[in-house]
């Protein structure tokens, strides 16, 4: 199962394309509905306090109400509904930019559970990697950034981009890993040790 969860801050909109049949559940949270209806989707699910947005009343979607005052961000309880559906992978559409703490937030929630889980937005694509091997495309980004989510990240190993890199550490107060480019078809990556934030991204 793979599930699509629609957050409520979405800038360049008209940027994105989602196809509805990629997802067996669609999940937006607070605002997000908005969002759905902008890109034609019709969630399954539909949460929040829905301060910043009018509460859904098209009565087609499963409606959860929550608390204005709580103890997570509503994105947050999306992605908690998200993770008791036992997904194959989860995409976080939206979330980042804008309020810097909602960001640093919703990057947080990429290592809550043991899912693949992705952010994307008009500019960026956002995900965590454990250790281990793998291979990107470019996929229509120009940068590749790999940035340490833990306070070293060893064995970092890259090739096909524009500064390759052999049995390196990266560590989390250090810039290295930012701005790379894949020049190649496609990239390989591996590292030995610690976690990785990679992010393909726009200007």
């Amino acid at each position: 199962m793979q599930i699509l969860i629609i957050t409520g801050y979405l800038p360049g909109i008209e940027k994105i394309h989602i196809e509805k049949k990629d997802f067996n559940c669609i999940i937006t949270a607070d605002r997000g509905h908005e969002y759905a209806e902008f890109l034609g989707i019709s969630p399954d699910i539909k949460i929040g306090d829905f301060d910043s947005s009018m509460a859904p009343k098209d009565g087609l979607s499963e409606v959860i109400y929550l608390p204005s005052e709580k103890n997570m961000t509503d994105t947050e309880a999306a992605l908690d509904i998200a993770a008791t559906k036992h997904p194959s992978s989860i995409t976080i559409l939206g979330g980042l930019g804008g309020r810097f703490d909602h960001t640093m937030g919703n990057i947080s929630l990429l290592s809550k559970y043991d899912i693949p889980i992705v952010i994307i937005d008009s500019n960026n694509r956002v995900k965590l990697l454990d250790a281990g091997e793998y291979i990107f495309e470019k996929n229509g980004y120009k940068y590749f950034s790999l940035i340490p989510y833990s306070t070293a990240v060893s064995g970092v190993s890259v090739s096909g981009v524009k500064y390759p890199l052999t049995d390196a550490t990266l560590y989390n107060n250090s810039t290295l890993g930012i701005s790379n480019e894949i020049i190649s078809d496609k990239c390989t990556l591996s590292f030995s040790k610690g976690k990785l934030l990679l992010c393909q991204s726009n200007d």
